[in-house]
């Protein structure tokens, strides 16, 4: 793919779909207020995301879908199944679409009529209604950031609501958003009645040696002059990062500072409430103004009587007549307080900050580059020292101001001068604890506030608040995104090595054979220990990363599941176990086809319908079970359910029927044995043929694809208890360990997996039960096969040896001896299946190539049994 950016965007897609969709049925099952928000959250990084690709449908579809749960969200509208329903078609479809983007790069042709139709389909649950407020409309206690507001922000915001709405709203935007293709600062600016706005810092930056520019570490505290409804829907793609409170314009009146005793604001009080009482409210701001200006303007006092100032030509005599006991009142002296009476921390200026970023920016332009850094580097100087200019002393900002006028020379000259500007005057101010090191302890926050600007305007302000351990500063964990492509790869360099590797143990026979060298043998196989070591554990390693969990494969069952039972009119409930449980990516690949069939089957024909389950005494709702677990080398599939079950003699009569079996085959079959005819080939008990089941191909597709990747497959069922799917798989197909076996001269392969044991049995040992080889074998009666005979190959002109090397396999369920020749050695080779005019040959599951270069064939037990 040539879009890199786009490749990237296509596997993060699909996870957050299958987030999304996952999410859609937790939710469908319990209103689970988590599992709506992690499909929001989905859904709408989604819509970000894909906002940066020539992808208008894709957008559109999901932007329509974001909508409507933010109705869900807001419990304006109920997740009825036909909408979850819509909303499911709606990530098919977006899935589909990722499908062709993958392959193309573009989407179908057809796809904004698709699009079309689908918002259409979407929008008919939204008609009529608007998303409800986030937040409830009624007043509510002011949050306590206001607290820490400046006056003149809030005398500015008291003024803007002129006894309007007022909404005080705050805003946290994840770290992650600028990934989602989110603009926090974009979505603040345009919010409804924006009144004043403060910027502060949720944790202190990073270093500059770690800082990452693309994590949002702020928090939005914003006032509004506009309904919380109103904010609320400017909010609503972000509400579970917004909290919004309607609050009363009283509640910005607010008193901070150290408390002043002097005898002088009794005189005022009685003042005061003279002029009040007298309606004089001229004369009551001028005699506020008077004593404002012979007492120091920290006090608390003196924030009372700025706000009695401003609010006596309007304010109800109540809001001032609290104000005036506020200054009769009293605070221990010292304290800086807010008009809640609880301590807050001094405000420090700016310009210390302001002379460490120029000290950076000195730093900076002293580093070499080459003319096209430079450039871009003095660019980003110039425009750091501007607005650093109007925090930083008069004599200062005029001095740099210079040399930012001044122009020409080249780079250069230009680098020599900011430099000399930054270096003269510079002030050697240290900095408030938290904008030190991280590790530095801090015993007080401070604030770092931009100047005040004309009380009409908004006001920016940052804040950095007291630094968390260096531990809680450190990054998630990384992940590697490798392709799927070049692990396989990889993969098969190892599967080679350790092929060549088997090279070196006949190397050193050989030398032992023809040379007659011991020592040069001895030699070979030491080195050969060496490499064996390595490439095992190499091959470990890779397959680390190759393993994935086995719920790669099931999380597309509740989907599953949910669509055939609303279709079929059943209750069912699906249970996953085990689902932590790894095996080779290839191998769960292979399973995921088997594993749909046998749902389909449990579903259609095994769990009964509601009516059927009450009549048999069962209760109304089925249940299947989706378990996995690991038993040594291979992993154990059960899809199980507890419906009617197999009937043995309906399975008998219709194999009897079709042909499948002779009555003399079936006279010796135990039911274990006539249920799992059900694998056969064409074989269905599903007398109607449906969109479902009924064709004879489900089962027969299971162990066909189970045993072409070197597993095996059986059922188990009681009538009216229901029906089990046994499924094993080896935990990895790239390697293959074998035993070798000699049969009339020549040597054959089996797997490892399938070997019990091996054991040597006398001929009077050996009995024959109805036309059958058997020997016993710890109290088990164990069924005898000749390779040879199975193999056809020619009958054996020695005579008949005292013991028989019999090698006993496990197939399926049942444990079976198999008479060879001999035993030989065992190894890990690469097993390549059969094709061209091969392909399918029974018996033979494929081929393998030695260390001297001879090719062995590898048998499939179950073929040949």
């Amino acid at each position: 793919m040539k879009n890199a950016l786009l490749a990237q965007f296509i596997p993060e897609a699909r996870e957050l779909l299958e987030i999304a969709g996952s999410g859609m049925l937790q939710l469908e099952k319990s209103n689970d207020a988590d599992a709506l928000n992690d499909i929001f959250r989905a859904v709408h990084t989604l819509k970000g995301t894909s906002g940066l690709f020539d992808v208008a449908p894709l957008t559109a579809l999901v932007h329509a879908a974001e909508d409507l749960l933010v109705e869900v969200r807001a419990g304006a509208l109920t997740l009825e199944p036909e909408i979850v329903d819509g909303l499911l078609d709606s990530l098919d479809l977006v899935g589909h679409w990722i499908d062709a983007l993958e392959s193309r790069e573009q989407l179908p042709a057809d796809a904004d009529g698709m699009m079309k139709g689908r918002v259409a389909a979407l929008r008919r649950w939204l008609d009529g209604g608007t998303p409800k407020a986030v937040a409830d409309t009624e007043t509510q206690p002011a949050p306590a950031w206001i607290a820490g507001w400046p006056e003149e922000d809030l005398r500015a915001a008291y003024r803007a609501a002129a006894d309007g709405p007022l909404t005080a709203w705050s805003y946290e935007p994840d770290e992650a958003c600028f990934f989602r293709g989110d603009d926090p600062a974009h979505l603040v600016s345009g919010a409804p009645g924006l009144v004043r706005l403060r910027v502060v810092l949720r944790q202190p930056f990073a270093p500059m040696e770690s800082f990452d520019p693309f994590v949002c570490l702020l928090r939005f505290e914003v006032l509004s002059a506009a309904p919380t409804e109103a904010v609320a829907d400017h909010l609503r793609y972000v509400a579970d990062q917004a909290s919004l409170a309607g609050i009363r314009s009283e509640d910005l009146i607010g008193l901070a500072g150290t408390d002043d005793a002097s005898e002088i604001f009794g005189d005022f009080v009685a003042q005061a409430r003279r002029s009040l009482a007298a309606d004089d409210r001229n004369g009551l701001a001028a005699a506020a103004e008077a004593l404002l200006r012979i007492v120091g303007p920290g006090s608390r006092q003196a924030c009372a009587l700025r706000w009695i100032a401003f609010l006596a030509p309007s304010a109800a005599p109540d809001s001032l007549l609290r104000l005036i006991g506020e200054i009769g009142g009293g605070c221990p002296a010292g304290a800086v307080v807010n008009r809640q009476g609880s301590e807050i921390a001094p405000v420090a200026p700016l310009r210390p900050v302001a002379e460490q970023i120029l000290a950076a920016q000195a730093e900076v332009l002293g580093v070499a580059a080459d003319g096209g850094v430079a450039e871009g580097r003095i660019a980003a100087v110039r425009t750091v020292i501007e607005r650093c200019l109007p925090h930083v002393a008069p004599a200062r900002a005029a001095r740099l101001s210079e040399a930012l006028a001044a122009r020409g020379g080249g780079d250069a000259a230009e680098t020599l001068r900011l430099r000399e500007a930054l270096a003269a005057d510079a002030e050697p101010v240290a900095l408030p604890a938290q904008a030190r090191a991280p590790s530095a302890p801090s015993t007080a926050p401070s604030e770092a506030r931009l100047p005040a600007e004309a009380p009409d305007s908004g006001l920016a302000e940052i804040k950095a608040p007291e630094p968390k351990p260096i531990e809680e500063n450190r990054g998630p964990a990384r992940m590697l995104r490798v392709e799927q492509g070049k692990v396989d790869a990889l993969m098969n360099f190892v599967a080679e090595l350790t092929v060549a590797k088997n090279g070196l143990a006949y190397l050193a026979e050989r030398v032992e054979q023809v040379s007659g060298s011991r020592q040069l043998g001895r030699e070979i196989k030491e080195q050969y220990a060496v490499i064996d070591r390595i490439a095992q554990g190499l091959q470990v390693g890779v397959m680390a990363i190759r393993m994935m969990p086995v719920s790669q494969v099931f999380q597309r069952f509740p989907r599953l599941v949910r669509d055939i039972t609303r279709k079929l009119g059943k209750d069912v409930t699906l249970v996953i176990q085990g689902e932590d449980t790894e095996a080779d990516k290839n191998v769960l690949e292979s399973l995921a086809d088997p594993l749909i069939h046998m749902v389909r089957n449990s579903l259609d024909h095994g769990i009964e319908t509601p009516e059927a389950r009450r009549a048999a005494g069962k209760p109304a709702q089925g249940t299947l079970r989706l378990s996995a677990r690991q038993e040594n080398d291979n992993v154990i599939i059960e899809v199980a359910d507890d419906g009617g079950g197999i009937d043995p003699q309906a399975v008998r009569e219709k194999a009897l029927r079709s042909g499948l079996i002779t009555a003399e085959q079936a006279a010796q079959m135990s039911q274990e044995e006539l249920v799992n005819l059900v694998f056969a080939a064409g074989f269905s008990t599903r007398e109607q043929v449906s969109d479902l089941s009924g064709r004879g191909v489900g089962m027969d597709v299971v162990r066909s694809a189970v045993r072409k990747a070197g597993g095996d497959v059986w059922l188990s069922s009681r009538v009216g208890a229901g029906t089990c799917v046994t499924v094993q798989l080896p935990l990895t197909m790239a390697v293959t360990r074998i035993v070798t076996i000699a049969v009339r001269g020549q040597q054959f392969g089996v797997v490892m997996d399938s070997v019990v044991e091996t054991v040597k049995v006398r001929p009077s040992q050996i009995h024959r039960i109805k036309q059958r080889e058997t020997f016993i074998l710890r109290d088990a009666v164990i069924p005898l096969v000749r390779l040879a005979d199975s193999l056809g190959l020619p009958a054996a002109d020695d005579a008949v040896p005292d013991e028989e090397a019999v090698m006993v396999v496990r197939v399926g369920r049942e444990r079976i001896g198999i008479v060879v020749d001999g035993f030989r050695e065992r190894m890990e080779v690469i097993v390549r299946l059969l094709d061209g005019l091969l392909t399918g040959l029974s018996g033979f599951s494929g081929t393998a190539l030695l260390g001297d270069g001879r090719v062995l064939l590898v048998l499939n037990l179950p073929d040949l049994i």
